[in-house]
């Protein structure tokens, strides 16, 4: 019984109470990214690893395989999707670009990898700034496991 009501004490004691806020912020300015759907999901953890939180966007263009000729009149560009957790210790994130259609062009010289910037805030403060490169023909998968005490150099 004690150790129960120890356990219980701990998970509200005030030095555990978690204080971060994450939000990450995606970005391009390819003019071609209308080809493309974004989506984030983002798992908010506490100190013991315990999932307490979980926020997720999308930006979904058009079905996979949709093949479109031209780019629809939505949106513009440049394209932003912005994501915000509860509060949490750290995160695990994946970022999916996901081509809905094929690159308009046949040859791979002339479909170079495009830039994503990436951004993740605690609090209000930058921990973590990177331009990652997409293939234009595979999209991108990508994995950010962050705590708000351990900034990644910009």
């Amino acid at each position: 019984m004690c150790k129960l009501l120890l356990h219980l004490s701990c998970l509200i004691c005030p030095t555990e109470i978690m204080q971060h806020r994450y939000t990450i912020r995606l970005r391009s300015s390819f003019a071609e990214l209308w080809r493309y759907n974004v989506v984030v999901e983002c798992g908010g953890f506490d100190v013991a690893g315990g999932r307490v939180c979980f926020a997720s966007a999308q930006s979904i263009i058009a079905p996979v395989g949709s093949a479109l000729k031209q780019a629809p009149d939505e949106p513009r560009h440049p394209r932003e999707l912005t994501v915000e957790t509860g509060p949490c210790d750290s995160i695990a994130a994946y970022v999916y670009v996901i081509p809905n259609t094929l690159p308009l062009q046949r040859e791979v010289q002339e479909c170079r990898a495009f830039d994503l910037r990436v951004r993740v805030a605690a609090d209000g403060e930058t921990i973590y700034d990177a331009v990652h490169k997409v293939n234009q023909w595979g999209g991108a998968s990508i994995e950010l496991k962050l705590p708000a005490g351990e900034a990644i150099p910009l």
